[in-house]
């Protein structure tokens, strides 16, 4: 009779269901980031109920709320722009749904609307970005180093971020000078577009850098640089951030010099810190606001020892 009963509880005991809302399916990183949550999620046994927001804040929103009326037991997204939650935060709060934020970050005023951000820190990823670009040109005689910044979408943290990361370390050397800004929204046909339009109108000969914010708009960019006869990698120094497989495999190559990870593979920690909310290990704890996930930078230096990409 016990081990029927034992039997008949487990049978009848029913997962916990987790609201993960995506911001979007832009890029290779951007989907490796999905399945590693979700497969690590669903291994530890959570339901996940799963929506893309297509790169819309608003679409996001409405997930938001299905979630809260579904009456998930934990929600996780990530969002799109850093401003605009409150009110959505407000009512999971009001509804007993913690909320944690993966990837990139958001400004609210009430930081008790959410448990923690999981993710990289973007600005560490800004300054190896531009520690590269320092050393590299340290012992240089020129007297101008003009760089070009392609720079993702506007308002969100990790184009805030990376630019001020990046920007801190190359105002130590006073000829470095970024020169221009475009914002290719992390997409690699708005990279493409962007470049070509700038080409169209400006001297790429007189752009010693060009560091972009993501791999995505880096292909763009190498693909608008393919109609000059500027060499990439050697006339014009590019580096980039995420670190996805056929990035790596332009690095290589000497195609681009640089290539800062930000690393998509944030599932384990995830499913961590929903383990532990639920097992109440932090009772009577507070939760960190922010966990970063370990992250390296490629060069030719250390080419040979870069472990596989899976994304």
């Amino acid at each position: 009779m016990l081990t029927s009963c034992s039997t008949q509880n487990q049978e009848t005991e029913q997962p916990l269901i987790i609201g993960f809302s995506q911001s979007g399916t832009e890029s290779n990183w951007r989907k490796a980031h999905t399945n590693s949550i979700v497969n690590e999620l669903e291994k530890n046994n959570y339901q996940v109920l799963y929506r893309n927001g297509f790169m819309n804040q608003e679409r996001q929103i409405q997930d938001i709320r299905t979630f809260i009326s579904y009456k998930v037991d934990l929600i996780i997204f990530t969002p799109l722009t850093e401003t605009g939650w409150e009110t959505v935060l407000t009512e999971a709060k009001q509804a007993n749904i913690p909320v944690i934020i993966v990837d990139r970050h958001i400004k609210v005023a009430d930081q008790d609307l959410y448990l923690t951000h999981i993710g990289p820190s973007f600005k560490a990823e800004g300054h190896r970005a531009g520690i590269f670009v320092h050393n590299y040109f340290s012992n240089v005689e020129t007297d101008t180093i003009n760089i070009l910044e392609l720079s993702g979408l506007k308002e969100t943290s990790p184009t805030i971020l990376r630019s001020e990361g990046f920007r801190e370390w190359i105002a130590r050397d006073e000829r470095m000078k970024v020169t221009d800004v475009l914002f290719g929204d992390f997409i690699r046909m708005k990279g493409k577009d962007q470049l070509d339009d700038y080409i169209n109108n400006h001297s790429l000969e007189d752009i010693d850098v060009i560091f972009s914010h993501n791999d995505e708009m880096t292909h763009g960019a190498l693909e608008a640089i393919e109609q000059t006869d500027l060499i990439p990698g050697k006339d014009i120094i590019i580096v980039t951030i995420d670190a996805q497989a056929d990035m790596i495999e332009k690095l290589k190559k000497g195609i681009v010099n640089s290539v800062v990870e930000c690393n998509p593979e944030v599932g384990f920690d995830v499913a961590n810190i929903v383990n532990r909310y639920f097992s109440n290990f932090y009772d009577g704890k507070v939760i960190p606001k922010d966990i970063y996930i370990y992250e390296t930078v490629f060069t030719e230096q250390n080419i040979e020892n870069i472990p596989t990409r899976n994304y």
